[in-house]
């Protein structure tokens, strides 16, 4: 089954083993266009993704969302994009990246500020979504959103990347780049080929100087969401929620 989807305004056309793929897929699917690269994914790929994998019951189209996802990520680079672990919302049209390891409580974090700031509060991506340095560096969603399965179809300007880590007592700081970079290229899908990888490295440094950087330390409180939003937007914490 082929099908062209749109994922961070890169149009690509996708010939699939099964058709679960294309449903995946469906709020990022376009028609009438000129794809600008097609992949496709065979058995040997969804079943290396098995492999790959410490959980060896997942099905075979739940794999094939890996498989496409890998190709993808092996080649976005050549278009200025990268692929990223971390949990992303948006406030009044600024999106911020909140990333850790996973189980760290990133996901948690967001949940809150949508608890305590409303509809004010939009999802972008709750797991996995690319970032493009095309210009003005900017986060898109994407349909590998993790459990709770977070997504939009949107491009928000990337205003903050924040690194979570657990405490308690709740506090963010800028950081520079060398005080994260190892937690930064944890966080980042590095390509096999080397040409891809040193793209992505390139791409990695010009993220680095574009888009401030953030360590919080937090607890799972009202008071974190005041900490890590004072912080990253600059803005007072809106009273009336308090």
């Amino acid at each position: 089954m082929n099908f062209i989807v749109k994922l961070a305004d890169i149009c690509i056309e996708i010939n699939s083993v099964y058709p679960e793929l294309k449903n995946f897929l469906k709020d990022y699917l376009v028609s009438d266009t000129t794809p600008d690269f097609s992949i496709t994914i065979n058995e040997d790929e969804i079943l290396a993704e098995r492999e790959a994998t410490s959980d060896k019951q997942f099905s075979l189209t739940y794999l094939e969302t890996l498989a496409t996802l890998r190709k993808l990520a092996e080649i976005l680079p050549s278009y200025n994009r990268i692929l990223m672990h971390g949990a992303s919302i948006s406030y009044h049209g600024q999106a911020y990246l909140f990333t850790a390891p996973s189980g760290t409580g990133k996901s948690t974090h967001i949940r809150l500020w949508k608890k305590y700031l409303g509809d004010d509060v939009k999802i972008v991506n709750g797991d996995k979504p690319f970032i493009s340095l095309d210009g003005e560096p900017s986060i898109y969603g994407s349909p590998w959103a993790g459990k709770e399965n977070w997504h939009r179809n949107c491009c928000m300007p990337l205003k903050g990347i924040c690194f979570v880590q657990r405490g308690t007592e709740n506090s963010i700081r800028n950081i520079e780049p060398f005080e994260c970079l190892s937690l930064l290229f944890k966080q980042v899908y590095l390509p096999s080929s080397a040409e891809a990888a040193g793209l992505t490295l390139e791409l990695v440094d010009a993220l680095t100087k574009k888009v401030p950087l953030y360590l919080l330390t937090c607890d799972m409180s009202e008071e974190a969401v005041q900490c890590s939003f004072e912080g990253l937007t600059g803005l007072t914490y809106p009273s009336s929620t308090k």
